[in-house]
């Protein structure tokens, strides 16, 4: 009995010793203001181009808060998260970035001053003394930096997204961590809206428009936007140099547009060299059974297997990204130029299609009941990386012979999307990050990754995302709304009974220990 009692003395001050220890690290570490984020993807964390953006101030930055004095449960979490990452700007940014809330005015005077400022008024459906009532909300940021000024409105779940907001502001202001980048649009493309694109653009790069009719600069980085045309032959070789010279590209391009009521044939000398640089654009439309659901008519809707919705690859470019639709979109294939490598980064589904050129006629039965037949091909390339040593597209022309001409190119790379409407707004918002994907190619080129990874790094989805579970699972055919909830029941069982079963399983593990060491004591009585 005494030997027990000595174990149980040396297990209690181990304990005691182990907590103690505990709580010494606990205390250094407020003291020092250490922090250790074990959330999943360092989510409560700054990522390094934040902490670059804020060190990189030259001067104060002050971002005031403007928000109600109540906020409804839908911004409480966002609320308390952006205190959070406030704090850590200001912690990394050694004295130059100062945040404060703007609150305890009556809702008239703090609906003036948010307005002066760019901020907008939203309205929540709340509960309050037995009747639903509508209630007027602030909730916004306002940046001020030598005499510049620029606001954002903070939305209902807006959390995965909130640093690299924040980030972007602080860069658009700063303009000091803004890395340079070349891009070109085709004229005739230019009239489609793509405010998203521009102002997503305007953030992250110090932008250089280009219309290839003079020498472009020598970027690191160009994105070519696509084009409906052929270009100039000077244009072509003022591209073709570009790339000689070092420069690497993302291109947006397809093979196909149209007028509204009909699709037709893009011809243009871009397809030959993008060739001679390992690519070729299918004539081909891709079609997949995971895509956009259009409204039709009054109350009805119907698939359109011709807009894919695809989601990310494991590579850096598109992980964690969904919801990437595309318009007509064309397949990508290695055109196996000797000196270069190929990677897809970017695939439809398992159970693809085509709407086959030149006709591209649009059968009803694909819109309102498609066959299984009609999607049985495997995962088509829509994204790809080739890279290698690259020759000129006029090493052989008349051109070659242009004085400071460059014939070869040793470390090319180009990132290639094979849909020019990447850069063009999507009606829908479930859709608007699409362009997330081109951005990420611009900051791999660059060798940005940590940009990429604040980007896209909260925007993974819930292995509890139905939809998304059977479409990884390629659960497409059948009743697809009984599947749904017969996986939802099954989830529901499990969450249920498991607990339960475990909960069982550990205590009748103890009781038998407990009966195996009261033996072991009798035995030794």
């Amino acid at each position: 009995m005494k030997k027990n009692g000595k174990q149980t003395n040396s297990i209690l001050s181990a304990l005691v010793i182990k907590l103690a220890i505990i709580l010494m690290i606990l205390m250094v570490a407020a003291y020092l203001k250490l922090r250790m984020d074990f959330s999943a993807n360092r989510a409560y964390s700054l990522s390094t181009v934040s902490k670059q953006a804020v060190r990189s101030l030259k001067d104060n930055m002050v971002v005031k808060v403007f928000a109600s004095e109540e906020l409804p449960s839908e911004m409480s979490t966002l609320d308390r998260y952006l205190k959070d990452i406030l704090s850590e700007y200001k912690m990394a940014s050694k004295g130059k970035f100062h945040y404060e809330y703007i609150r305890g005015k009556s809702m008239e005077e703090l609906r003036a001053q948010a307005q002066e400022n760019g901020l907008n008024s939203m309205y929540f459906r709340i509960y309050e003394n037995d009747k639903t009532t509508s209630k007027e909300v602030i909730f916004g940021v306002v940046f001020e930096y030598q005499g510049k000024f620029d606001s954002m409105n903070l939305l209902p779940q807006m959390e995965p997204k909130l640093e690299y907001e924040l980030t972007l502001k602080v860069q658009k202001l700063s303009k000091t961590t803004l890395p340079e980048i070349c891009v070109f649009r085709d004229s005739l493309f230019t009239m489609m809206p793509s405010k998203v694109f521009d102002e997503a653009l305007a953030a992250n790069y110090q932008v250089v428009d280009t219309n290839l009719l003079t020498t472009p600069k020598q970027t690191k980085a160009m994105i070519f936007a696509g084009t409906m045309d052929s270009l100039s032959t000077q244009q072509l070789y003022y591209l073709d140099q570009y790339i000689m010279k070092g420069g690497s590209l993302v291109v947006l391009q397809d093979k196909v547009a149209t007028d509204g009521s009909s699709i037709f044939g893009i011809n243009s000398n871009i397809f030959p060299f993008l060739e001679n640089y390992g690519v070729k654009l299918d004539t081909n439309i891709a079609m997949d059974v995971f895509c956009d659901i259009r409204g039709v008519g009054v109350d009805t809707t119907m698939p359109f297997p011709i807009y894919p919705v695809l989601r990310g690859s494991q590579h850096l470019i598109t992980r964690n990204i969904s919801n990437i639709v595309m318009y007509l979109a064309n397949g990508i294939s290695f055109t196996n130029t000797p000196g270069m490598k190929f990677a897809p980064i970017l695939q439809s589904s398992s159970s693809s299609g085509y709407l086959m050129a030149p006709d591209y006629r649009l059968d009803p039965s694909v819109f309102q009941n498609p066959d299984e037949s009609l999607f049985s091909l495997p995962p088509i390339t829509l994204g790809a990386i080739v890279e290698g040593k690259a020759e000129s597209y006029f090493k052989d022309k008349q051109e070659a012979k242009s004085p400071g001409f460059v014939a070869k190119n040793d470390d090319y790379c180009m990132v290639i999307f094979g849909d020019r409407e990447l850069s063009i707004d999507s009606d829908k918002d479930i859709y608007a990050d699409r362009n997330y994907i081109v951005m990420n190619a611009v900051d791999w080129l660059l060798k940005r990754d940590s940009m990429i990874s604040m980007r896209s790094r909260h925007m993974q989805r819930s292995i509890l995302d139905i939809p998304y579970y059977m479409q990884k699972k390629d659960m497409v055919w059948g009743d697809s709304v009984k599947l749904e909830k017969r996986i939802k029941t099954g989830i529901k069982l499990v969450s249920t009974v498991l607990p339960s079963l475990l909960l069982i399983g550990i205590g009748a593990f103890l009781a038998l220990r407990r009966k195996q060491m009261k033996g072991m004591i009798d035995e030794k009585k």
